[in-house]
């Protein structure tokens, strides 16, 4: 399973960082990036890949049974006893759960886009929640939400910038989406972040701009979160 805890080098949290401090000189909004090793538990595609196992290991066990009988009886005419084809289905859906389990990907596999999206979608409203909402500050606020296991991005703004950018925020929101999942695409987390916390600050300069004696309200630090939110 990937970790975002153990995902950054010091020395690439801190670049992360270092692009949070300078966005944050050119307008007064707080960008806050968090990272998650997966936003999802997906349940049901573990219990479907279970199930999927559980079939493969019994059309395997009933084949390998016809072969070590040499063909003498046909395959429909031989086979493995009732309680034993129990027992590899049984034995099957477990381990095939359990392997899912260990794995992200294999229990995605039978999840649908939707499914996914929603999933990230909801891991990114609860750190947005906890490291924004409920904090006390004075300025509006950018999350920037990246889910590692679904290469992922989610990007969320309060009430304040809504105001101030108006109909430019979908926009703002759409760019910074786009530039940072393109980039964890071609394999650069951390470019990706930064060329997204980069964009953002540009794109607020000019409706949020930075004022003098702006108060740093919210931790530069990038917020790691394993499992899931």
């Amino acid at each position: 399973m990937l970790n975002a805890e153990k995902q950054f080098s010091e020395s690439e949290l801190l670049e992360i960082e270092t692009a949070v401090v300078q966005a944050e000189e050119k307008t007064s909004a707080e960008i806050v990036v968090a990272v998650a090793s997966e936003s999802g538990r997906y349940d049901r595609g573990e219990c479907h890949f279970g199930i999927v196992v559980a079939v493969l290991a019994l059309v395997f066990f009933n084949l390998l049974n016809y072969v070590l009988d040499e063909g003498k009886h046909s395959i429909f005419d031989t086979g493995i006893p009732f309680y034993g084809q129990i027992a590899i289905v049984v034995s099957g859906y477990v381990g095939g759960m359990i392997v899912a389990s260990l794995n992200t990907k294999l229990r995605m596999l039978f999840c649908t886009a939707d499914e996914v999206e929603e999933e990230v979608s909801k891991g990114a409203r609860l750190v947005f929640l906890e490291e924004v909402l409920s904090s006390h500050r004075l300025g509006g606020a950018v999350l920037i939400y990246l889910s590692l296991a679904e290469c992922r991005v989610a990007v969320m703004v309060d009430d304040r910038i809504k105001s101030a950018v108006g109909k430019d925020c979908t926009d703002l929101v759409n760019g910074v989406q786009q530039r940072v999942v393109r980039l964890t695409q071609e394999g650069s987390v951390v470019r990706a972040l930064c060329a997204g916390v980069e964009l953002a600050g540009n794109r607020l300069k000019a409706q949020v701009p930075y004022v003098d004696g702006d108060i740093n309200e919210l931790p530069n630090h990038v917020v790691l979160v394993h499992p899931r939110p």
